[in-house]
């Protein structure tokens, strides 16, 4: 059996557009007091894991999370890298619209009532590619688009050189870890919401991932 790596897929912290219940995929707003409390809390339960590397989105978000998570952290950690691969979804034309509008005018666009009904019999992947045909510019992320820049980056993240059982941090987004559990682990029911500072943890081994615990 090759070399373990255990990814632990963490959401930001709540932001002021979170609050505002705006929609926010590449728009970026700061952490509120409460999404600051939160983090922290993640950070403390777990401030005794051993991280030999630390990713997050290029988002100010995810930074500003990640870096309260590891304050807390009883042991070295290392530089963070941020990356656009784990970035949120684009919502083009929805970006900074208020999210009850635009979930609105998707669910609409798959004959359905409302956008948790949508979740509900639609896959992730079907969701992703409703949300660009809703767009009234079309910019808005394809679940191919979308995929092809989350799988570079997991592809680089378990490609690094470590050492058996190693822990790696990655700071991302709500819909980017639903699309990253959708399609690896099909078992587990994604159409939830991913809470705010929540833990995810992937196991890699020998090319196949594995659930470990999943918005905890």
């Amino acid at each position: 059996m090759g070399k373990k790596v255990n990814l632990y897929l963490i959401r930001h912290g709540e932001t002021y557009l979170n609050r505002y219940k705006r929609m926010q995929g590449w728009c970026d707003s700061p952490l509120t007091e409460e999404g600051k409390v939160v983090a922290v809390a993640t950070g403390e339960k777990l401030a005794d894991t051993v991280f030999t590397h630390v990713y997050t989105s290029d988002s100010g978000r995810t930074l500003e999370t990640a870096e309260l998570i590891l304050k807390e952290n009883k042991h070295p950690v290392p530089v963070i890298k941020r990356t656009k691969a784990f970035r949120e979804t684009f919502f083009g034309g929805f970006e900074g619209e208020y999210s009850q509008v635009a979930l609105k005018q998707i669910a609409e666009v798959g004959g359905i009532g409302s956008f948790d009904e949508l979740r509900q019999q639609f896959t992730v992947k079907e969701v992703a590619d409703l949300i660009k045909k809703a767009d009234p510019y079309g910019h808005a992320e394809s679940f191919d688009e979308l995929w092809t820049r989350i799988q570079g980056g997991l592809e680089e993240v378990v490609g690094l050189d470590y050492e058996d059982e190693a822990n790696i941090l990655i700071v991302s987004h709500g819909n980017t870890i639903r699309n990253i559990v959708s399609q690896l682990c099909e078992e587990v029911d994604a159409s939830v919401e991913i809470r705010n500072a929540s833990i995810t943890i992937l196991q890699h081994v020998d090319q196949e991932y594995g659930m470990v615990c999943f918005n905890q």
